[in-house]
């Protein structure tokens, strides 16, 4: 063959000689690259590049062995030139892998009859072959997976409470099983409900939460601390002085301070109409003179539970329920946040109602399915792995919750490690901020008497004199 740039005698034609000297060069960069980052990354991320390189090599054998391949039939029987029969072509789904700090990520593209249900199936086995904990596996778009294995326990990892710094409206979280900070956005939610048994951490995410919107000037909160008979000597008795007002555990005082909110609430929309020409809250967000009123009822069962009562004591506590049922129905667009804590969130103790109109579920350990299904829905039965029964081991699980309702769970639900949180780090940033509090609570309408009242009583007549000429 006569080399058609040189015109001498030669084996391989030039523009084949140069696409292999292009192939070694990409080559030689990419392994410069992963040896570079392998020579500067840290021992743990060293363990989770080998654990990725070893899923990538490993996995052209290992997935025909776990049902994660198939058979090309259009291969069977096929006979080559010398009327030998070919071995059939086993075809294995493309992957690319990522380390990621929890364990590795596999981007997976499938193949006709080996989808996301057989990977579904396969987890345990995937789960032993890479030596991790878990295998999750979920769909990102038509032909594409992505499978997620967990080496250890990341939920097992303690980590700061992550504290905002700009001016976003959220409430801050914790991380999930992929290290990943997850926050509740405020814009246009409904409400809060957070369950659990004693001693998990519901107050103090509900006070980290409170600390987290006290220094802004444009929220104004109220607490309803029904863990005490008097609000000075109990959980938020040091944070109280940023709060429009605080109430025990009494439903008598709790009926007069529902009694206010609706009050404000029922006065709001003139006031935003007035400020801003329109009466939806979100479309301008919080302001001074029309702030975001979050309201925190801590063990709120104390208030709105009818069980076992009768007469008057039944009669106030229905009508506390009416008023919740109000600020949780109307309260969205107009400003009012609930958030309800409670270790009784079952619906004999509160209505379904109010606790099914909170958008966020957050539910720390319990001891039963039901009482993790008021919290977070029916479908919490089929997912065994986020059931809030399994993690009551509080000297480990303390601060482990599950949550439902963020914006890109789809419905699913998550686990999160709250934060860890200081008490005192908590009463020292709300300190600072005790001459934002400004009571907005409009004066009470004047009294009408009811026309019931005069029933019975004779109309006076009115007499007029006929004028003579």
């Amino acid at each position: 063959m006569i080399d058609t740039l040189t015109g001498v005698t030669g084996t391989v034609p030039w523009f084949a000689g140069f696409a292999l000297a292009i192939l070694v060069s990409w080559g030689a960069f990419v392994l410069f690259i992963n040896s570079w980052r392998y020579w500067r990354a840290t021992k743990f991320e060293r363990d989770r590049m080998r654990l990725a390189w070893r899923v990538s090599r490993q996995w052209r054998r290992l997935a025909p062995n776990v049902g994660l391949a198939r058979i090309d039939e259009n291969t069977k029987g096929v006979k080559d030139w010398q009327g030998n029969v070919r071995k059939a072509v086993t075809v294995v789904p493309k992957i690319s892998t990522t380390p990621e700090p929890w364990g590795v990520r596999a981007h997976i593209q499938t193949i006709p009859k080996v989808g996301i249900a057989e990977f579904e199936k396969a987890t345990g086995w995937l789960a032993d072959a890479w030596g991790c904990e878990e295998v999750q596996v979920r769909r990102i778009k038509s032909g594409l997976i992505e499978v997620r294995g967990v080496v250890g326990n990341p939920l097992d990892d303690h980590q700061p409470y992550a504290w905002p710094e700009g001016q976003e409206w959220a409430l801050p979280m914790g991380h999930n099983p992929w290290m990943r900070q997850t926050v509740i956005p405020l814009r246009e939610l409904s409400g809060i409900k957070v369950a659990g048994m004693p001693g998990y951490g519901k107050t103090m995410l509900m006070l980290g939460w409170y600390a987290v919107l006290a220094d802004r000037p444009e929220v104004q909160p109220v607490i309803f601390d029904g863990k005490t008979a008097d609000p000075r000597y109990g959980d938020w008795a040091e944070v109280a002085h940023r709060a429009m007002f605080i109430t025990g555990d009494n439903p008598e005082s709790a009926n007069q301070r529902l009694t206010d909110l609706v009050r404000m609430l029922k006065d709001r929309p003139g006031r935003l109409v007035e400020e801003r020409g329109t009466h939806k809250f979100w479309k301008h967000g919080p302001t001074i003179d029309n702030p975001l009123v979050p309201v925190f009822m801590d063990e709120c069962h104390n208030y709105i539970d009818a069980g076992g009562l009768r007469g008057k004591e039944k009669e106030l506590i229905e009508s506390n329920q009416r008023l919740m049922r109000t600020i949780t129905k109307e309260g969205r667009g107009l400003g009012f946040l609930p958030v309800i804590g409670t270790q009784k969130q079952t619906s004999d103790a509160i209505p379904t109602a109010v606790r099914d109109n909170l958008e966020v579920g957050v539910c720390f350990p319990v001891a039963t399915l039901d009482a993790a299904e008021a919290a977070l829905g029916s479908a919490i039965r089929k997912d065994e792995i986020n059931q809030p029964t399994q993690y009551v081991d509080k000297e480990s699980n303390a601060g482990l919750c599950v949550v439902i309702g963020l914006p890109g769970l789809r419905g699913r639900y998550d686990r999160i490690r709250v934060g860890d949180l200081d008490e005192e780090d908590i009463v020292r940033r709300v300190q600072t901020a005790g001459g934002l509090r400004r009571d907005l609570i409009p004066a009470a309408a004047p009294t009408i008497r009811d026309a019931s009242e005069t029933a019975g009583v004779p109309l006076q007549k009115k007499t007029t004199r006929r004028k003579t000429a």
